[in-house]
């Protein structure tokens, strides 16, 4: 007869974050950002909103913008200089496919990744799988993360029926 036992692998919450429209926003190179100051790229407050999710609930990022296709050495700069970096997965960013699809992106970093037992997914662009639809939250690319969003965020994630995991039983023979 075979025997239970439970598979207690380290479990992750991983966001996947877009940068534009997210992180920064039209309204804010509009009105706030200023270069010649040496600002960041990334609002403030749209960090803040990121930040206060990703301690809450221990995210661990993974970029999906297009950021990660050629101004890496931008992206780990901005990173760094709002204390987001540290917060990174060790696999970073999502695969780079051809024509880009976002969620089939997601979807094979996922398939890598066993240990992601959960996953949030903030962008500007609608273009996930309709299984990734109820972990998504839509900002928009004028104002990027706002409250309303941290809300939602914060919603999908605290959302018991959605995202209570228990370990694997693996049954040996």
């Amino acid at each position: 007869m075979g025997e239970f036992k439970r598979d207690f692998k380290m479990k992750v919450k991983i966001l996947f974050l877009d940068i534009d429209g997210v992180l920064n926003s039209k309204l804010y190179y509009k009105y706030i950002y200023k270069p010649e100051n040496g600002w960041s790229r990334f609002d403030p407050y749209c960090v803040v909103l990121i930040k206060r999710l990703i301690e809450e609930f221990s995210l661990r990022i993974v970029i999906t913008s297009t950021w990660r296709n050629g101004i890496v050495d931008r992206l780990m700069r901005e990173l760094e200089e709002n204390d987001l970096v540290y917060h990174l997965h060790k696999d970073w960013h999502t695969p780079i496919i051809r024509p880009a699809n976002r969620g089939i992106e997601i979807k094979l970093w996922l398939d890598d990744h066993p240990e992601a037992t959960e996953f949030l997914i903030i962008d500007d662009n609608e273009n996930l799988l309709e299984y990734q639809m109820n972990r998504f939250v839509k900002t928009n690319n004028y104002a990027g993360m706002a409250q309303e969003h941290y809300n939602q965020a914060r919603n999908i994630l605290l959302s018991e029926k959605e995202y209570l995991m228990l370990p694997n039983l693996v049954i040996e023979q």
